[in-house]
């Protein structure tokens, strides 16, 4: 193997020399070649090759042409492609776009190693790594984008479903991703979950529990609220079969439509119920005296509850309802829920605007009269119910979860496509979409949706020594991203430059 040192001579110029280190057989012990390549240039920092000297016919010394050097960043392409590989993603993409896959793995990579806008392509691609040996301008990527259609979106994704499928559990969830564009049919004011003033489209995404990865995503309508959302899934047969996915849901999907369309496509889920729900509401209600039993606890991950399952019949079919209740969590929400009741009364008392008008709506009566002026009542009846049938509880409807243990720990584990969400929004720039057509709004997100898979598995990878603990995502990238190859025309080698301690333990981690 091949490295770089440098050297300070004694007249205080820094020379570089290349080390090949091997096996000294007579010595019995390691040994290495050093030769010197150059200097380093003072005013640029650049390597200054020597000029290889050669003699001409009359004996006498001439020099030759100086040799290119070329340096470029290696370490993020090294850990991208790895992850590429690894997941199966190249593969997959080789097959669905054959002209178009280095440029959409070089717009991954970039913005799996900066997180940046990708119109700041250009510059970055210039000094760095990539599939494509001249880079890539942001004009190629608007092209690009088009090129995505979702034609081939679905061909990709039936692919990569076909790829990934296997009998692990996939959480199902919906986010909101703003835009400022007029232009684009889905964007639509709904309910923005980053709590943002403006027009939207909601994303769907399914995400494996075990492996992580995200596997299929479907951009819908900004005014789409998740119950709703779930309908276009089921719809959508020809590419998600009832064989292929197991999916658990938080309660925002849970409606008495949906569980008919979830029982009639023959799918297996695990859904959490809302108190709104009369199936909820009973069981409550039924087990609220019994439950804090030492026959009922159910332990996971070393945090105990108490949890009853209940086989009922559900319009012919089979469900099993898991009812939990934690003691813990219920002091701690009805603490929070007395502080929301005494500042809002307080605000109502003095005639200050409250934001949440449900809550005022539930929880309080107002009476004005011209005498007396405003008069605020708490709604007791109301408050008791809430503390009675909601602080602590938890509902979950399954039709193949037998078991309340098991149930509890794969709905807890679902918290993977949220995950994903957040390193969308704020590891990948898509906190806001800057695109004004709907084609390139479908290819960005298609984009996007790629380097999720690559961050994740980069995560994975760093969650498993703990370096989630010591070091961000983006630390690691930025240390490896200083990674840099040198090539030298006319010799086939690389060079590379001495590694830090942190990106040699990279390297090892990732098997470089």
């Amino acid at each position: 193997m091949s490295s770089q040192v440098k050297v300070k001579g004694k007249n205080g110029r820094i020379y570089v020399y290349e080390v090949e280190s091997f096996w000294n057989k007579e010595k019995k012990k390691p040994d290495s070649h050093r030769k010197c390549i150059g200097h380093i240039d003072e005013r640029t920092g650049e390597i200054v090759p020597n000029r290889p000297r050669a003699k001409n016919g009359n004996g006498l010394c001439q020099s030759k042409p100086e040799s290119q050097i070329t340096v470029t960043g290696s370490g993020s392409f090294s850990i991208v492609d790895k992850a590429a590989r690894e997941t199966g993603l190249m593969d997959c993409l080789k097959k669905v776009f054959p002209n178009h896959w280095p440029y959409i793995m070089t717009c991954c990579e970039f913005l799996a190693s900066t997180g940046d806008p990708l119109y700041l392509i250009d510059r970055w691609s210039a000094h760095n790594e990539t599939y494509l040996p001249n880079g890539l301008i942001s004009q190629r990527v608007s092209e690009l984008l088009q090129c995505l259609t979702l034609s081939k979106q679905q061909e990709f994704f039936r692919t990569w479903i076909a790829h990934n499928e296997s009998k692990e559990y996939f959480a199902l969830d919906i986010t909101s991703v703003s835009s400022y564009s007029e232009f684009i049919s889905m964007v639509k004011y709904g309910y923005n979950r980053d709590h943002e003033p403006l027009p939207q489209i909601n994303l769907l995404m399914i995400t494996g529990q075990k492996s992580k990865l995200p596997i299929y995503f479907m951009p819908l309508d900004g005014k789409i609220k998740d119950v709703k959302a779930l309908k276009s899934v089921l719809e959508n047969q020809t590419m998600i079969t009832p064989k292929m996915l197991s999916l658990i849901m938080d309660k925002g999907f849970f409606s008495l439509y949906n569980l008919e369309a979830l029982y009639k496509d023959h799918f297996h889920f695990a859904l959490g119920v809302p108190f709104t729900s009369k199936i909820a509401k009973e069981a409550v209600e039924k087990y609220r005296d019994t439950i804090e039993s030492h026959y009922n606890v159910v332990s996971v991950a070393g945090d105990e509850v108490y949890g009853v399952t209940e086989l009922q019949k559900w319009e012919g079919h089979r469900l099993y309802l898991h009812i939990y209740f934690d003691s813990d969590k219920a002091a701690g929400e009805k603490k929070a829920f007395n502080h929301k009741l005494h500042t809002t009364y307080q605000a109502l008392c003095n005639d200050e605007k409250v934001n949440d008008e449900k809550f005022v709506e539930t929880y309080f009566t107002i009476k004005e009269t011209k005498v007396r002026g405003r008069k605020v009542l708490y709604n007791d009846a109301a408050i008791e119910s809430h503390l009675k049938n909601r602080v602590g509880w938890f509902v979950m409807a399954s039709n193949f979860i037998k078991d309340k243990t098991e149930a509890l720990t794969i709905y807890r584990e679902k918290d993977c496509v949220e995950k994903s969400f957040d390193d969308l929004k704020n590891q990948m720039d898509m906190k806001r979409l800057r695109v004004h057509s709907e084609e390139t709004m479908n290819g960005r997100i298609f984009i996007q949706f790629l380097t999720l898979i690559l961050v994740v598995w980069i995560r994975q990878k760093l969650s498993e020594v703990k370096w989630s603990n010591k070091y961000s995502y983006q630390e690691i990238m930025n240390e490896i991203g200083e990674l840099k190859k040198i090539s030298v025309e006319g010799k086939r080698k690389n060079l590379t430059l001495q590694t830090t301690s942190l990106q040699n333990q990279i390297m090892e981690l990732f098997g470089l």
